[in-house]
């Protein structure tokens, strides 16, 4: 689920590639992003921060790079966080995420994004592949998110969620599975039985 078994730098070259969304990578490109848009340079640090916060002699050096990354973009993205390979920040304005989150490949964060825990020390998401979570949506406390799962922009989703559904609405309710809508009139998803 977790990308953390392979190497910080071989996680960066994954990130930047999914941040290029399709485009042709060259490295004229690739320096002009770096130097121009933000959520490039917030990739970069936070896998570096990621990295050193692993070692003693470092963890200093992470610290710095979050805070770095915190005044320069707006965006709390925490070392401790276990993200995999190829994660996209669509913006990086308001965009939080928990030092204790676990995701898996191909994760997309728009703007204003919350990734945490819903009370101190209450337990953050662990999320799946290919999960794309919409503006201003939170996901909080120690919930299940399945893979190839859509969180609708200022959803709040405070319960599991299965593989390939759409979720919507505070607290947020399944509105697609598998592709077939669900009932409008339908309680509120309380998660896997």
């Amino acid at each position: 689920m977790t990308g953390t078994s392979q190497p910080w730098h071989q996680l960066v070259r994954e990130d930047l590639v999914a941040m290029f969304e399709g485009h042709e990578v060259t490295a004229a490109r690739l320096a002009a992003r770096l130097a121009v848009h933000p959520r490039y340079r917030a990739a970069v640090y936070w896998r570096v921060a990621q990295a050193a916060l692993r070692h003693r002699p470092t963890r200093a050096l992470a610290l710095l790079l979050t805070a770095r990354v915190l005044s320069a973009t707006g965006a709390e993205l925490q070392p401790g966080a276990r993200i995999g390979g190829g994660v996209v920040l669509k913006h990086t304005t308001g965009l939080v995420v928990g030092g204790e989150v676990q995701a898996g490949e191909r994760l997309v964060l728009h703007q204003n994004v919350t990734l945490g825990d819903r009370r101190p020390y209450g337990g953050q998401p662990r999320i799946g592949d290919d999960v794309t979570v919409g503006a201003g949506a939170c996901v909080l406390g120690p919930v299940s998110i399945g893979n190839r799962v859509q969180v609708a922009a200022n959803s709040v989703v405070l319960t599991d969620v299965d593989d390939d559904c759409v979720v919507a609405g505070a607290p947020a309710r399944v509105v697609k599975r598998r592709g077939e809508p669900v009932s409008s009139n339908a309680e509120p998803y309380r998660g896997r039985p």
